[in-house]
């Protein structure tokens, strides 16, 4: 049995293989055959959870894992949501850069905006898990000439954007890492170890 880590995306599959080290079991990546996914649904559980079930068929008698994050923005509604990644043709740097915009005059204090991760797990016995971490913060409102990305807007509790953050200093805090712990706890449970 292995975890198949169902991300069609190599960087991705590195991260959370690694953040999930030790582990008992072998994790894998999805065959190159298996086409890339969709990501329709309007929550980040819900897209796990279709990228699981998307794969699930290929690896019956395997663990499967999920995962999908994002950023919400109080002010707007919980945009850029689910579509995150997406909301706007270019890079990340162009999405910050737009969210700024949006914001134009609003104080910090209107600003409260969260990073949330969710990781969907399915087991051989077509048990269903879905686990969630969550990094609250805000979007600067700071004058910023260069914005690569959302870390650069992203203020912490600590008065500095996630991109400044101390590796060492983010790493309880941060929503992928807290979702994939729990669902660490659950695999390990799963496969009878602890």
């Amino acid at each position: 049995m292995k975890l198949i880590i169902a991300t069609w995306n190599k960087a991705k599959f590195t991260w959370i293989r690694d953040a999930l080290r030790p582990l008992p079991l072998e994790a894998a990546a999805l065959a190159d055959t298996i086409e890339d996914i969709e990501e329709t649904a309007a929550t980040f559980s819900g897209n796990a959870s279709l990228k699981v079930e998307a794969v699930r068929r290929y690896y019956p008698n395997d663990i499967i894992l999920g995962e999908d994050s994002g950023l919400m923005i109080n002010a707007l509604g919980g945009f850029p949501g689910v579509k995150t990644a997406r909301f706007l043709p270019g890079s990340d740097a162009d999405r910050a850069k737009e969210l700024l915009r949006r914001l134009e005059g609003l104080p910090l204090s209107k600003r409260q905006a969260q990073f949330h991760s969710a990781v969907a797990l399915a087991t051989p016995d077509g048990q269903g898990i879905l686990c969630s971490g969550t990094l609250a913060g805000w979007i600067s409102n700071r004058e910023r000439t260069c914005v690569q990305g959302y870390g650069d807007i992203f203020l912490l509790c600590n008065d500095k954007v996630l991109a400044a953050a101390e590796p060492t200093q983010l790493l309880p805090l941060d929503h992928r890492r807290q979702a994939l712990f729990q669902a660490k706890q659950h695999i390990l449970e799963w496969v009878g170890k602890d």
